[in-house]
């Protein structure tokens, strides 16, 4: 075994080496710490000023870092509306039915607009585009039309949205038994699956303005297509829809209806296989009631975010945190005869109406830019507009005189048979048309009628007002608005072949005549053709009286402050049009970083 042997000159160090040298070292570090900083430390207020001035410096040099910091991060920062949050509408009306095949009141319609995508829609200029529909094309003779959706588009239940799904919807629009509340006409439209996404659409007739009557929405065959239409309403569907819009339903709550608060409150949450999928909104909640009062509370204590069922009647009463904005819509008010009643059906006292009412009061406070004078809008047609009645109630009262009526002592007209020429008004109860219509019966007063003013709450179903007066046209006249569309086309309201007990003909209004012009301005691809033959509606609408028009519509939007809604410069046709960019709105605001 080697041994280990020590090298020269080393020497191994002992515990008592180590200490001294530890020892030392101590010493010579106490010694300089007591040198150089202990001795001096007397010498401190001779430079104390000095030392004060630099810590001080130090703290503004620090200060200023951390304000730098702030004022720097929020420039880089901005508060904006982010994905999030609920929104809560107002609306009127009970909800009996979701399937908005069946619409009738301002909730249903609402409903059915956030929980069902149209086939096509109004884009923020107003003109249509598609919408489940990828395209719509027109051949050249004007007569087919080919509708095809879009890719990847779904039902709330995942089941994919398919050609065979238009077809249905559009057999039941058009079926009588099924009573839906869809103005389209397609009773004379053919038909065909090309594919699974394709239909093509065979008329009659040339239609150039097709595309309008596909503005609905499509319902799910394979949920209701074995269902009789007849029995479509009372389903299942109605309560528990299966829709292609933004949001879907969550729960529906039943509130106290013997109170005049809210009746129901619906939540919907955002509707993840919507082919927009970029809804900014988690849900959205609508709230019902029974009457504007309640909307109006409601609002001020903000139970809801916003309504669009008040008018600019409420405008003064609203806190500084409720804002309202008001859009023009392609709608308007009317007043239509019911031609077809003994009352009403004399041309001659028709006439005498137009001209022996005055208009400037039966308009009320309405700015002079929402006048409304012709069937249809100025700016959808070039076709040469005709004089409109002066008011001249001597001349009115002589032509009901030449027209086979009398006057009593009373200034009362008489029929033939002597008895009391009786106009029964019927109107929907709504602040601004109410008020119109209560205008006008007091215009008919004056001329000599007697007037029965018949008004109906919308909201109740047991008044159902399209229902139980629209459609069985229990009226000698209607104070009714109605949807004008994108493009000028009267057909479907003074056509004799809507004159029927589900047609939109609310005048039953016929004349041969008219309905030649009508069709053929319907089915030309002859704009010029298209004028004159609307030049001669409107003479003949003018003289035969069936309807008078007041007022252009327009939507009052009141809403919070803290919400996002649709953009002020979306034209939109109707209120529900609204709800077209409805996946931008938001109620969530946070800080957010600005993207360079």
């Amino acid at each position: 075994m080697k041994k280990k042997t020590k090298k020269s000159g080393q020497r191994r160090l002992s515990r008592k080496d180590i200490a001294n040298f530890y020892y030392e070292s101590a010493d010579k570090v106490g010694k300089h710490f007591s040198d150089n900083f202990i001795s001096r430390i007397r010498n401190i207020h001779e430079v104390r000023l000095w030392v004060i001035e630099w810590v001080l410096l130090m703290v503004v040099v620090f200060l200023f870092a951390i304000v730098q910091i702030m004022w720097y991060g929020n420039s880089y920062q901005t508060d904006a509306f982010v994905r999030g949050g609920n929104y809560t509408e107002a609306v009127l009306g009970e909800v009996n039915s979701m399937n908005p095949l069946y619409a009738s009141t301002s909730a249903e319609k609402t409903l059915g607009r956030l929980l069902f995508a149209n086939l096509v829609s109004p884009d923020s200029t107003g003109h249509l585009k598609g919408d489940l529909a990828k395209s719509v094309k027109m051949d050249d003779s004007g007569k087919v039309w080919t509708v095809r959706l879009r890719d990847n588009i779904y039902w709330s239940d995942g089941e994919p949205i398919v050609a065979d799904d238009i077809v249905y919807t559009v057999d039941l629009i058009r079926n009588p038994s099924a009573k839906t509340t869809i103005p389209s006409d397609f009773s004379k439209v053919n038909l065909k699956v090309l594919d699974e996404k394709t239909v093509e659409f065979t008329l009659s007739s040339t239609y150039v303005d097709f595309m309008d009557t596909l503005e609905f929405p499509l319902l799910p065959k394979h949920i209701l297509g074995d269902t009789n239409p007849a029995l479509v309403y009372e389903s299942d569907f109605s309560t528990n829809p299966v829709g292609s819009g933004p949001f879907v339903l969550n729960t529906m709550q039943i509130t106290n209806k013997v109170t005049s608060l809210n009746t129901s409150t619906i939540y919907l949450n955002r509707n993840n296989k919507y082919y927009l999928s970029d809804t900014k909104l988690d849900s959205f909640t609508i709230k019902t009631y029974k009457n504007r009062e309640d909307i109006v509370s409601a609002l001020k204590s903000s139970d809801v975010t916003a309504t669009a069922e008040l008018g600019n009647e409420v405008a003064g009463e609203m806190p500084k945190n409720v804002y309202s904005r008001e859009s023009l819509l392609n709608g308007g008010v009317f007043a239509f005869f019911n031609t077809q009643n003994e009352n009403i059906k004399n041309r001659d006292l028709r006439q005498a109406i137009q001209k022996g009412i005055d208009m400037a009061k039966v308009r009320g406070d309405i700015s002079d830019s929402y006048y409304l004078d012709y069937p249809f809008l100025p700016e959808q047609t070039d076709a040469e507009m005709p004089k409109v009645a002066e008011y001249d109630l001597e001349s009115a009262k002589k032509q009901i005189v030449a027209g086979g009526y009398q006057y009593n002592d009373q200034g009362k007209i008489l029929n033939k048979d002597g008895g009391l020429v009786v106009l029964n008004v019927a109107v929907q109860k709504r602040d601004t048309i109410t008020a119109t219509a209560e205008r006008f019966a007091d215009e008919l007063r004056n001329l000599g009628f007697e007037v029965s003013l018949n008004i109906y709450d919308e909201s109740q179903v047991a008044t159902d007002f399209f229902s139980t007066v629209v459609r069985p046209r229990d009226y000698d006249i209607l104070i009714y608005e109605v949807d004008l569309g994108v493009s000028a086309d009267p057909f479907v309201y003074y056509s004799s072949t809507q004159a029927i007990a589900g047609g939109w003909n609310f005048s039953n209004y016929s004349n041969s005549l008219v309905d030649d012009a009508l069709l053929s301005a319907h089915t030309t691809t002859n704009m010029n053709l298209r004028k004159a033959k609307y030049e001669y509606f409107l003479k003949a609408w003018m003289a035969d009286v069936p309807a008078i028009a007041f007022y252009r519509s327009s939507l009052r939007y009141y809403y919070g402050s803290n919400v996002e809604i649709f953009s002020e410069n979306v034209k939109m046709t109707d209120a529900l049009d609204r709800f077209n960019d409805v996946r931008y709105w938001a109620s969530e605001r946070k800080k957010v970083h600005i993207t360079p």
